[in-house]
Parts: structure tokens; sequence; C-alpha cells
């Protein structure tokens, strides 16, 4: 009876053993099969990354244009500011830096950025165009911060623009974790 109770806490132990290893191997492919490809210029939308990164487990990979934006660049009051011309001239693209992501290891994409002008800023734009073929076969999820405006009018100019890529409807952060959860299963 005795070598009986060791064996089965024996065996119970390596099922746990087990079961625990096969879920953060699990967590791991996870995060491999997703990544968080985000925008920011005053920190908002970092943590909204953030937010999605808890939620998820995805790695975080911020979008840098090649001339950084400056306070005057994103005054949208000025018609002559940056974001305001690349709004008006929807074919302006500025340049931005490679990033460093192999998307044939990736099957969801999460794209983050501020709301400019109701819409996504030229910058997402140009990662679109220029890593569009990389993500032709992939889920896209774009997500926004904005103090006011909703992220419909950024979602249709998105679909518009890039009718080849499988976007989902986005979602305005901060969220609640199950809100991400949620919008994640659409």
């Amino acid at each position: 009876m005795h070598i009986l109770k060791n064996i089965l806490a024996m065996a119970a132990v390596i099922t746990m053993s087990c079961s625990s290893m096969i879920q953060a191997q699990a967590k791991n492919n996870n995060n491999m099969k997703s990544v968080i490809v985000y925008f920011t210029h005053s920190g908002n939308t970092e943590l909204a990354a953030k937010q999605v990164a808890e939620v998820t487990g995805s790695k975080m990979i911020r979008l840098l244009p090649e001339q950084p934006y400056s306070s005057e660049d994103v005054n949208w009051v000025n018609k002559q500011s940056r974001c305001t011309q690349e709004h008006l001239n929807q074919s302006l693209r500025p340049a931005i830096k490679p990033i460093d992501i192999d998307f044939a290891m990736v099957d969801t994409v999460f794209v983050g950025f501020p709301i400019w002008w109701h819409e996504e800023p030229a910058v997402i734009r140009t990662f679109l165009d220029n890593y569009g073929e990389q993500l032709k076969d992939k889920v896209i999820f774009p997500f926004c911060t904005s103090y006011e405006s909703p992220m419909s009018e950024a979602d249709a100019t998105l679909k518009k623009g890039y009718p080849s890529l499988k976007i989902r409807k986005g979602l305005r952060l901060p969220a609640k974790s199950e809100e991400i959860k949620k919008w994640i299963k659409q």
C-alpha cells in the first residue's frame, strides 16, 4: 500500500510538471505568433501598447520616423504643420527606420498609433506600405489613443487604403483587460 501511494504521488508530480511545461511552451509560442508595432509621439500610445502586451504577451516594437516629430510638427491648428500637411496630402510618406521583426514568424500584428486628424498618422501608412507584402496573410488589429476622436474613422481609412490586408475593427485605448480580450476574439 505504501509503494502504491508513492507511485501515485510521483505520477501526480510528473503530471503537474508536464502540464506546467506544456503551458509555458504554449505561452512562448503565442508570444512568437504576435507582435505589437506602434508609433507614439507623446508616450500615450506606448502606454496603450503596454496594455495590449500585458493581455497578449506580445513583443513591442516602436516605429521611429527618420525625422522625429517636434511639438510644432504636431500642432494641428497650424495649417503648415507637418501633421496637417500629411493629412491634407495623403500621398506624403515620412521615412521610417527599419524594424527588426521576421513577419514570417507572426500570425497577428497589433498596430498602435495616436489619432491625428481623425485618422492614423502618415507614419503608419509608411509602415503599411513598406511591410504590406509581408503582412498580407496576417491578421492586423489596429488600436489608437485619442482624447476625443473615435477609432471608427481610422478604421475606415485603413480598410480603404489597404484593402488587401486583413485589418480588423480597431479599439481606442486605454481599455480594461476584458475589453481588450473581447476585441481580439472578434
